[in-house]
């Protein structure tokens, strides 16, 4: 492991990352995000909602009561309001945010222009070609501006290190600070992308004094996404700790339950009444930890409680003697997750707002159902599952790094940085839901484009250098 860290860390001292960026065209980038973005709201306008973003609708009219869920949604839909928006306004932000820091990586990555704006065509095209970015795209769910503030945050820095301008770079850095707000397990998308940035803040070979300032501020802005979760604005009420843990704790026992044949149900899960493995095998399903606590005939339903107690104690002790079975059940979920399962892409979009007192609805119900239809009849093919995604941005990344690329590092820590958010989902995620895997998809996805700009680009010179 230490020669593979030091062949990386050889790597990253020999490019030149800085020589590589090319000036970006920010007017017409604009105007492509702009476009992009009505194409991907007008149809769904004011965009899906489901019941997380209602409630964080709801609490942006009074006030953050719950940190189930990160408080930062609310806060964009309170921005929103003040400018006359609506709910709407969120959408189009997000997308719009989403579009311009693709398109700025894009042109800033790219060795020309012709091949940045054939690139920025494919990622919206890729957008529709997989179904499960698009089902996301067109939904209210946190999982799109985490992701969409994330490529901004990329795009912005790029930007900063090609002008040099500590102004972008301030920008930059806010960016990936509301990203990480928005999600609690965001962090692992953008940590490498943040080693790399403090390393080179402007991705020049010297250190241009910025290093500790840039750590600083980066540390501040992850404190401040910390603390967003934990007290509230504007008063700065602390927020009781979210209970969610405790339901994954109660599907993972599930999961291991099946698995081994051995029943580790709490009496407290139960409600105190007893529940034998036949039953816990109908119940559970490794979709969703909402499907597994539903009521079968027969079957004593499982409670969503708290991370405390007799589940906690039980799951601890669980995974230490059934690692096998828990490693079972994780699986079972991430190929859920993935899209690999026979049964086809769980739960690929939401497809409607619900009903609610606060009268929004859809502004264009045909078109969205046109959307759905499109979603539904396209999400199962094979070649248009997620999973393709991280094979095709693998293996071109690994490409563009046997080439030693200039690009490289910023290639390794994109791919790195959706590793790592996948891995942390493998142990954690409560269902298998494809927004739980968007921020990743995007990432591999822009990855994956801007490894073939860079293969098409030493074949073109590989072509040259032999007169052909």
């Amino acid at each position: 492991m230490g020669r593979v860290l030091q062949a990386i860390r050889d790597f990253l001292a020999t490019q030149d990352l800085q020589a590589g960026l090319r000036a970006p065209q920010w007017g017409l980038i604009a105007v492509y995000a702009a476009v992009a973005t009505g194409l991907i709201c007008w149809p769904v306008w004011p965009g899906y909602m489901s019941f997380d973003s209602l409630l964080a609708y709801e609490q942006a009219l009074y006030g953050v009561q719950t940190s189930l869920w990160p408080p930062m949604h609310a806060y964009l839909f309170v921005l929103s309001r003040a400018l006359g928006a609506g709910p709407g306004g969120v959408f189009a932000f997000q997308t719009f945010a989403l579009f311009l820091g693709a398109a700025l990586t894009l042109h800033l990555l790219s060795p020309s222009r012709r091949i940045a704006w054939s690139l920025c065509g494919i990622f919206l095209v890729g957008l529709f070609y997989f179904p499960t970015l698009l089902g996301t795209l067109v939904a209210q769910w946190r999982d799109v501006p985490t992701a969409g503030f994330a490529l901004l945050g990329l795009g912005l820095w790029l930007a900063a290190a090609q002008r040099q301008s500590r102004g972008l770079l301030v920008a930059s850095v806010l960016a990936f600070g509301l990203s990480l707000a928005l999600r609690y397990n965001g962090f692992p998308l953008v940590m490498f992308i943040l080693a790399l940035m403090i390393w080179r803040p402007f991705l020049g070979a010297s250190d241009d004094g910025l290093r500790r300032p840039l750590a600083a501020g980066l540390a501040l802005v992850v404190v401040l996404a910390w603390s967003s979760t934990q007290w509230r604005l504007p008063d700065l009420a602390r927020l009781p700790n979210p209970d969610s843990l405790g339901g994954t704790q109660v599907f993972d026992l599930a999961g291991i339950s099946a698995c081994s044949g051995h029943n580790y149900m709490p009496l407290a899960a139960t409600a105190g009444q007893p529940i034998t493995v036949a039953q816990i095998r109908r119940v559970y399903d490794p979709r969703h930890l909402h499907l597994t606590l539903r009521q079968l005939p027969g079957v004593p339903r499982l409670r969503e409680i708290t991370a405390d107690g007799e589940v906690a104690a039980t799951w601890r002790h669980v995974l230490k003697t059934e690692t096998g079975c828990y490693l079972a059940h994780r699986t079972e979920v991430f190929i859920e997750q993935m899209g690999m399962a026979r049964a086809g892409v769980f739960y690929p979009t939401h497809g409607t707002i619900d009903a609610n007192r606060f009268d929004i609805r859809l502004a264009r119900p045909d078109t969205a159902g046109a959307v759905n239809h499109y979603i539904a009849a396209t999400v199962d093919k094979p070649w248009r599952r997620p999973v393709l995604i991280y094979l095709i941005a693998t293996v071109l990344t690994a490409a563009c790094l046997w080439l030693r690329r200039t690009e490289g590092p910023v290639l390794l820590a994109m791919l790195l940085g959706a590793c790592g958010y996948l891995g942390l989902l493998f142990i954690a995620a409560p269902a298998a839901d494809a927004r739980y895997i968007f921020p990743p998809n995007l990432m591999a996805l822009l990855l994956g484009l801007l490894a073939a700009g860079g293969l098409f680009d030493h074949w073109r010179k590989t072509r040259a250098d032999h007169g052909q």
